[in-house]
């Protein structure tokens, strides 16, 4: 799509949001002037302040937010000439060939991608500083051609002038996001402006999945059919291969404040290892199936556009893309440190980064069973010894039913071996006589200090039968297991790794303004402010739930945290307006219910409700 088209299109759109935002405003003052000549003052002067929100306000506010916020600042590990010669070769050498100047900086990140930035002025129509932002993972894993062909992609947004709106189309995004969040849901500017968003979005997703099979083609002059295709097929591979990788081995580790000493390292093996399961992901078919709201066209469409494209007769090389830079190790680590706060994180190798991470989930599970079965006897448990104590005095029935509500008497009894033997593997780790082995190909696995799989299920089911536990005690001692090693650590749970639901402002708890925070782990309930303040109360919620980390906000002695294990009950009493009757274990009772001044952000009163039906399963 020609420059100009592009740019009439991008700021007529951004135009058009403007000329709503005028319109708007100049309805809100007609109508104030109307209402003025025929109500009375007080009623006047109350409705010309809810139209001044709605209008001036919050649109005021959107608009001028959004002329204040400007691109992220460049991030990753800078590669200068001087660093990285050969990769600079590359990049000035596809410029040229693409037919564009090359850019300024170029940036290794930790995302399976790459993507150009280009700070340009004057709503885009003169050009500025270009970034390009080369993933390491694809260093990793493509061939030099593989890696030609995207990097020509990218320099082909740069040919097509594509990035040149970017700053506008950012901020008109931000512009509508902001003015559209700032106006209550029951708003009717806010239906507006969020029908003219999704208008704004569909027609600039419409041109940048265009501008991506443009570029494409830009690949496929450089590297030719087969690198194209093959670079673009693999980016998908890569992309959920590095998900997984982080979910599964890395996400657990730095939750628990440890990371690995080579975090890219660990990828590449992991890609050798599980090389066949990536073989089959790469192998099946891809999606062709378009949707407006995406910004890249579906695999299949591009794939195809590749293949119907002029083949260009090059030169393929296969040498891996990382000789493009020196040291590639090194950079994997340099970047590690830059996008881990590694002054919070333990570094350790694979092995005892298995072990810790796999440890702290163990424990934090534990503690969890361990808190069911003190709630269960009415007294505490601090270690797993108490629990073996309590089997063999015949209390195993009364600890049994809560863990599994579902089952019966006899059931429960049999299933609870299952706890058990989680309990005593606690119990080997702390003693010292078992540890977690890592592999890239399937979980961790206990195993003695020899390395030979360490099994507990035989001793946990003669352990729940008050008959043998005499016998499983004195297997337990034969292997030098302490059961009283595995101690309750987490006495009560945190929010701590809980992440924000909903929010409700000014909801009334006991008779107080309470503004009450939906968690994944629980309710967080905040003193509320007074009705005066209540914009400034929506901010803050709203902000709380944009950090993302309820942590610090639990922590603070004015706020309480409700556990949901610890609700015992919570019916609904009244569907309008809303009010809940909580009971928890410890005995209190607690109202919540909806307030005159109380508002919710999004549906955070269903929400609400979902997660009490689920903690007390009613």
């Amino acid at each position: 799509m020609p420059v100009a088209l592009r740019a009439l299109i991008s700021v007529a759109m951004l135009a058009g949001f403007y000329v709503l935002a005028v319109v708007q405003f100049a309805a809100g003052i007609a109508l104030a002037v109307w209402v003025a000549s025929v109500a009375t003052g007080f009623l006047a002067a109350k409705i010309g302040i809810a139209v001044f929100g709605a209008t001036v306000w919050a649109v005021g506010y959107g608009t001028w937010k959004a002329i204040r916020t400007k691109p992220a600042e460049p991030h990753g590990l800078p590669l200068d000439r001087a660093t990285a010669p050969h990769l600079w070769a590359t990049v000035d050498e596809l410029a040229a060939v693409v037919g564009t100047r090359a850019p300024d900086e170029i940036y290794l990140v930790p995302d399976v991608n790459a993507a150009v930035m280009e700070r340009t002025r004057l709503m885009g129509l003169v050009g500025g500083r270009r970034y390009l932002y080369i993933g390491m993972p694809l260093l990793q894993a493509f061939t030099v051609a593989q890696l030609r062909s995207v990097l020509a992609h990218e320099l082909g947004h740069y040919s097509g002038r594509h990035t040149r709106l970017g700053a506008v189309s950012y901020r008109g995004r931000i512009a509508l996001r902001r003015t559209i969040g700032h106006i209550g849901s029951g708003n009717i500017a806010g239906w507006v402006f969020k029908g003219y968003g999704r208008l704004y979005i569909m027609v600039e997703n419409s041109v940048s999945r265009r501008q991506e099979l443009e570029a494409d083609l830009a690949s496929v002059r450089v590297a030719g059919r087969n690198a194209a295709g093959s670079a673009l097929r693999e980016v998908q591979v890569l992309a959920a291969a590095f998900n997984f990788y982080m979910n599964r081995y890395v996400g657990p580790g730095l939750e628990a404040g440890y990371m690995p000493d080579d975090l890219f390292a660990g990828f590449g093996e992991m890609l050798h290892a599980r090389a066949d399961e990536i073989a089959e992901i790469r192998a099946s078919e891809p999606d062709d199936e378009p949707s407006v709201w995406d910004t890249h066209p579906p695999l299949g469409v591009r794939l195809a556009g590749i293949t119907a494209a002029p083949e260009s007769p090059v030169a393929v090389d296969e040498r891996p893309a990382a000789i493009l830079i020196p040291y590639p190790d090194q950079a994997g680590r340099a970047l590690q440190a830059r996008v881990l706060d590694t002054a919070k994180l333990t570094s350790l190798p694979w092995d005892q980064f298995t072990t810790a991470a796999a440890s702290t989930e163990l424990q934090e599970n534990m503690d969890g069973l361990l808190r069911v079965l003190a709630r269960a006897v009415n007294q505490p448990v601090p270690h797993v010894g108490v629990v073996l104590d309590l089997i063999e005095a015949g209390r195993l029935d009364e600890m049994a039913a809560p863990v599994f509500p579902d089952a019966t008497r006899r059931e429960a009894r049999t299933l609870f071996a299952k706890p058990v033997a989680a309990l005593l593997s606690l119990a080997a780790v702390r003693s010292g006589v078992a540890r977690w082995q890592h592999s890239w190909t399937g979980p961790v696995t206990l195993v003695d200090q020899d390395g030979a799989p360490l099994e507990l299920k035989d001793v946990a089911e003669l352990a729940v039968d008050p008959a043998s536990l005499p016998e499983a005690r004195q297997r337990l001692a034969q292997r030098g297991i302490d059961v009283a090693s595995a101690q309750h650590v987490q006495q009560r749970a945190t929010a701590d790794k809980a992440e924000f639901y909903g929010g409700i402002v000014n909801m009334v708890v006991d008779k107080e303004r309470t503004d009450v925070l939906v968690l994944s782990h629980g309710l967080l309930l905040v003193p509320g402010v007074p009705r005066l303040k209540m914009r400034t109360a929506k901010r803050r919620l709203a902000n709380w739930i944009s950090d993302g980390n309820p942590r610090e906000l639990a922590a603070d002695a004015a706020n309480r945290f409700i556990p949901y294990e610890e609700i015992v009950a919570a019916p609904l009493t009244r569907k309008f307006p809303l009010k809940y009757e909580l009971q928890l274990h410890d005995g209190q009772r607690m109202e919540i219910r909806w307030g005159t001044e109380t508002e919710e952000l999004g549906n955070s009163s269903q929400i609400l409700g979902q997660a009490l039906a689920s903690a007390t399963d009613t």
